[in-house]
């Protein structure tokens, strides 16, 4: 099975991260999954858009709560990778068939991106949480991953849903 998939990461207290998630459902799903200094964000309506300028504008008001981190990956082909902080996009990583291609950032992060660039998307996803603390397979989940997982075998008890 191919997937795609969208997860959002923000350095910020679980309560911050909920009342900012509450405004923005767009009436759809999003599971909030904590996992201190993080808290994960999987917004339906946002992964089923796939659209990267929609990823970018929510990360960049996530960022006004903390260091924030958007991984997206399309058809397990394309990788979009956005770092931001303050409400501004600071390195990116932009790479396949529909995203076409970019990468920039700050120079102690260059070679990080670069190693990126040459992986295939999930395993680049992975090598890229890593550095900043994130838990590889928080990256590389999606909306659609946490409800199927809640529907066969349930979620941790810390895990927040909004609707």
């Amino acid at each position: 099975m191919v997937r795609s998939f969208l997860s959002f990461h923000v350095k910020a207290p679980l309560e911050e991260v909920l009342a900012f998630a509450q405004e923005r459902t767009g009436g759809a799903g999003v599971y909030l999954v904590p996992d201190f200094p993080w808290v994960s964000l999987y917004h339906e309506a946002l992964e089923a858009q796939e659209d990267p300028k929609g990823v970018r504008a929510f990360l960049e008001a996530l960022s006004q709560l903390g260091q924030a981190l958007a991984f997206l990956v399309l058809a397990e082909e394309d990788l979009l990778f956005l770092l931001a902080e303050g409400g501004q996009v600071r390195a990116e990583l932009r790479r396949g068939p529909e995203l076409g291609e970019a990468l920039w950032g700050p120079e102690d992060l260059l070679p990080l991106l670069q190693e990126a660039q040459a992986m295939p998307p999930v395993s680049a996803v992975q090598a890229l949480a890593a550095p900043f603390g994130l838990h590889p397979d928080h990256a590389a989940l999606g909306f659609l991953d946490l409800l199927e997982a809640e529907e066969e075998e349930g979620l941790p008890e810390e895990v927040v849903y909004l609707e």
